[in-house]
């Protein structure tokens, strides 16, 4: 038997993923790893977002982003620092905003003589996710639980936008 390969994008074996077809299923799964399939797109996060009322953690100008984003198909062209609020926006729900005392979890890239360790909390070889109790950082994107960071940090992976986060200034 000839064997031939093909090409598939994430979203077409996402689809072929949440199919009834076992086969689909199947050549899906060869493709990409469970975890990437399962994975929620950035297209569903932003059209779930549309709509939502004003005081869900997004402003009017937050909203009018979003449906520009939607309207131009741009989503692959969202800045990190963008994305890494919708995600969170996203991921926190209604009302959630880290303040002292509660806490956040965020992740980071370790860097040589800053936040050199990570404890359990490895992501990779070079990504970590830390929280905060006591402080609460305006600049830090914080997540109300430490899966929802993960998930972010997952999907800015899978859209290469991780190093955006930090780069030289």
């Amino acid at each position: 038997m000839e064997t031939r390969y093909v090409t598939v994008s994430l979203e077409k074996a996402r689809e072929w993923y949440n199919s009834n077809n076992s086969s689909l299923k199947e050549i899906a799964l060869q493709a990409f790893d469970k975890e990437e399939l399962e994975q929620v797109s950035i297209k569903e996060i932003v059209n779930q977002l549309i709509g939502k009322p004003i005081g869900y953690n997004l402003t009017e100008t937050q909203q009018i982003q979003l449906e520009s984003i939607k309207r131009r198909n741009d989503y692959n062209r969202i800045s990190a620092p963008k994305l890494l609020r919708i995600l969170a926006t996203y991921f926190n729900g209604e009302f959630w905003k880290k303040k002292e005392g509660d806490v956040g979890y965020f992740f980071y890239k370790k860097e040589p003589g800053f936040m050199t360790t990570c404890g359990n909390n490895i992501l990779d070889k070079q990504w970590c996710i830390s929280s905060h109790t006591s402080v609460c950082y305006p600049t830090l994107v914080y997540f109300k639980n430490q899966k929802d960071c993960r998930e972010a940090y997952n999907i800015m992976k899978s859209l290469n936008k991780l190093d955006a986060l930090y780069t030289d200034f």
